[in-house]
């Protein structure tokens, strides 16, 4: 099977610090351990790949390409967004995915800095019938023109039982849900709902991944069911959800497409 399909995606701007290594990696947005009444309810993962020039001139093409391994189900694919137009090839039997970034002109990291960075954001579902103990991997490259390969780290996910909800021991992680999102989500503690556990009073707040606060809320108490967030006309991209329960300091990515 060969699928040819054009994407002409308005620019998302991400904004990196300048002290950054290169990026090129591929990252899980959001929780990597599922379990296997989640697979069975569709739950999907959703990837960032992240590539970046880093050779001595601009690159004027760049084609990424990530095999995906068999346990995911091709056909729930979705690309959610893109820094730069591109046509999208799926190859094999779908699990070979190509974008081709055409007359891209990335300029090398000395010179453009932070417009030497493009990414890809997708998501696809993990079959349903995985089982705990079961992990996943995914790595991609990017082919900067036609003559420089960078490849990415291995992003993990892992097939694992639901943790025993009475264990003391078990940390509050406070998640965005959904992710990724339009800028319209929930802040909300890895805890059941009701009854209402004695949640320890928590500090957040949202920043771009170059650290500009975008949303203030400091609430003292994230207890409950969610704190609903709006933020007004969001540029897609990547951001943080910064979260301080007593001394300790959570960080969570979510992305916001268009």
């Amino acid at each position: 099977m060969n699928c040819l399909r054009q994407f002409v995606l308005p620019l998302a701007v991400l904004c990196y610090s300048e002290t950054l290594a290169a990026q090129n990696d591929i990252q899980v947005l959001g929780d990597a351990v599922f379990t296997p009444a989640e697979l069975a309810e569709g739950a999907a993962v959703s990837y960032l790949i992240r590539f970046q020039n880093v050779g001595p001139d601009t690159a004027f093409q760049v084609i990424l390409r990530d095999t995906l391994d068999p346990r995911f189900e091709i056909s729930s694919l979705t690309i959610l967004g893109a820094s730069h137009p591109y046509q999208f090839i799926e190859d094999g039997n779908g699990n070979i995915l190509r974008w081709y970034f055409d007359d891209i002109d990335l300029p090398d990291s000395a010179s453009g800095g932070n417009n030497s960075v493009g990414f890809v954001l997708f998501s696809v579902r993990p079959k349903s019938f995985l089982t705990p103990g079961q992990t996943i991997l995914n790595r991609a490259c990017a082919t900067f023109n036609q003559t420089r390969i960078a490849c990415t780290n291995d992003a993990i996910i892992w097939i694992d039982n639901t943790p025993d909800p009475n264990d003391p021991k078990r940390d509050i992680v406070y998640r965005v849900v959904p992710n990724p999102n339009y800028g319209n989500f929930e802040v909300r503690p890895n805890v059941p709902p009701s009854p209402q556990p004695d949640l320890p009073p928590a500090e957040w707040w949202i920043t771009d991944i170059g650290g500009k606060v975008v949303w203030d809320g400091h609430a003292k108490d994230l207890a409950g069911a969610g704190t609903q967030v709006w933020l007004e006309r969001p540029a897609p991209g990547v951001y943080l959800l910064w979260v301080k329960v007593k001394k300790r300091l959570q960080v969570q990515e979510f992305a916001i497409i268009r």
